[in-house]
Order: C-alpha cells, then sequence, then structure tokens
C-alpha cells in the first residue's frame, strides 16, 4: 500500500468514528454498571439452540442486555469486562442467573421443557460459594438443575485450575450441563477438555461461518466433532448463518445448531411466536436425512 492509500484510509474511518451513534463510542465506568446491575436493568435476551437432526428447539442461551435509559440496548462487551476487572462480576452473574431461571419457570409453566444456558466467567471459577448461590437460585425458581447450562466464557486465563475443578465438579455433581464456550479460540485448550467435566463443547463461530466452502473450516470443524463424539461431548454450532451450512453440519454429526439463521436474540417473550413460525421452516429442513458431501 502507498502511503497516500494509507492516509486516505484512516481519514475515512475518521469520518466513519465521528458519525458513529454516541452509544458506539461511550464508555462505561465501574459504578454505573453496579448501579445497572443494582437496578435490574440488566435483562437477558434469548437465542434458540435446535437439534441439527430434527429441528426441534432444545435449549436457549441467555444473553445479557443492559437496558440503558439513554442509549437504549447495550451489549455485554461493553459492561462485562467493566465487571471483570473490577471485581463484581459474580453480581453481574447472579442477576443474570435470576433472570434466565425465573424466564424458565414461566416457559416450563407453559410447556416448553427446553434448557437454558447462561454464562460463567473465568473469574466465577474463583468463587467457591458458586455452586451453592447456583442452586438456591434454581431452587427459588422451582426449575430442576438438568434444565440449566452454564457456559464457560474464556475471556481471560484460567490460572487456578484445581479451584475451577471443584467448583465445576460440584456443580455437575448436581447434575447441571457445562459447556466449554467458542471452543478453539482464546485460551481453550484440549487439558481443559481432559481435566473439567464438561459436558458440552460449543464450536466458535470464526470456524463454523463459511464452512461448507471453505476446506480449512472445515478440517477444523470435523476435528471438532470426532473430539466431542470421542469424549461423549454434547456438540454444538455457534453462528450457523445460511443453509449451506445448516446442512454441511447435519450431513457431519453436529448434535445442535445455534445462529443468525435460525433465530437472532429476541426478549424471551417472543420466544413462543418464534417457535410457532419456526416449525414449517423446521420441517423443510429436516425433509431429508442427512448424507455427508
Amino acid at each position: 500500500m502507498e502511503p497516500e492509500d494509507l492516509r486516505a484510509l484512516l481519514a475515512r474511518k475518521i469520518v466513519g468514528a465521528a458519525a458513529a451513534p454516541q452509544s458506539d463510542r461511550v464508555t462505561y465506568g465501574p459504578d454505573e454498571v453496579r448501579r445497572a446491575i443494582a437496578r435490574g436493568r440488566i435483562r437477558c435476551h434469548c437465542q434458540p439452540k435446535v437439534d441439527l437432526s430434527t429441528g426441534a428447539l432444545v435449549g436457549v442461551e441467555m444473553l445479557a442486555r443492559w437496558h440503558h435509559p439513554e442509549h437504549g440496548l447495550v451489549y455485554p462487551d461493553r459492561f462485562v469486562p467493566v465487571a471483570e476487572d473490577h471485581g463484581f462480576v459474580g453480581d453481574l452473574t447472579r442477576a443474570v442467573l435470576r433472570d434466565a431461571l425465573g424466564e424458565a419457570h414461566r416457559w416450563r409453566a407453559a410447556g416448553m421443557r427446553h434448557t437454558v444456558a447462561v454464562n460463567l466467567s473465568m473469574d466465577d471459577l474463583t468463587d467457591a460459594g458458586l455452586p451453592d448461590v447456583v442452586q438456591d437460585a434454581l431452587d427459588a425458581a422451582s426449575v430442576p438443575a438438568a434444565a440449566l447450562t452454564l457456559e464457560v466464557t474464556e475471556r481471560r486465563l484460567l490460572h487456578d485450575v484445581r479451584t475451577a475443578l471443584d467448583i465445576l465438579t460440584r456443580l455437575r455433581l448436581r447434575r447441571i450441563e457445562l459447556s466449554i464456550d467458542d471452543f478453539g479460540t482464546g485460551h481453550s485448550s484440549l487439558a481443559q477438555l481432559r481435566d473439567l467435566p464438561f459436558t458440552e463443547l460449543k464450536i466458535d463461530r470464526g470456524f463454523i461461518l463459511g464452512v461448507a466452502e471453505d476446506p480449512n473450516r472445515a478440517a477444523i470443524v470435523s476435528a471438532s466433532l470426532d473430539l466431542a463424539r470421542s469424549l461423549s461431548l454434547r456438540s454444538v454450532a455457534e453462528g450457523v448463518e445460511d443453509a449451506a451450512d445448516w446442512h454441511y453440519l447435519r450431513a457431519h454429526g453436529c448434535d445442535v445448531a445455534q445462529g443468525y439463521f435460525i433465530a437472532r436474540p429476541m426478549p424471551p417473550q417472543d420466544l413462543a411466536a418464534w417457535l410457532a413460525a419456526w416449525e414449517d421452516r423446521r420441517h423443510a429442513l429436516t425433509r431429508s436425512p442427512p448424507s455427508p458431501h
């Protein structure tokens, strides 16, 4: 690239940044995030997870959203790192867990018995009281432990494996499902699959998007699926965005799919309407048996 081309590109980026909405540039301090948690402004949206062989709804991932009085919907990448960096991510996890299990109770009362998944920070795995906190939340919502999946999202390195193993083992003994999220990125490793009692492996969207057309992605996804089967783990593909990737994953034995091709995250009250609309699509998508390319 010539210097003048670089200058022109940077100029366009700077102009674009200046034109961006204020909510895209604002940063949030720890006190503001703490207040949002205390005032119940962190609420869950849900994204469906469906069985690739049948298309049936098997679960939802509960995704934290901050309903900001000025900036509208604020996404977790704007406030979760703040909570982690300032030592109160446990408060955030508790708030999300209560909201998620409250929604699970309402769904179950309406006859919808899918599981709910909640993300844990690696910092949560330093709190020896976490299993009791989770159990208390389950009891308060009258939701069985087997209906909850905790997804371990590795934004930062796990330093104390022994404490994490103790916490995750106690959660698993209570029959709570455990998922290793974003596998293949960040600090995820084969050693963690070896040492920690996971029941689910989520393949990162960076490998799923375009897997039907990209031999390199296909090789990584295939190896991940083989690994999951060998370890008796449920496999979940996140970031499924088109029919080609859906059919590829179905043909290659992936268990569960999640992504915009199925549904975008939505307020919990919209799930029943989505499910009714999904019925026609799912029959079309699963009409023929899967067959490898």
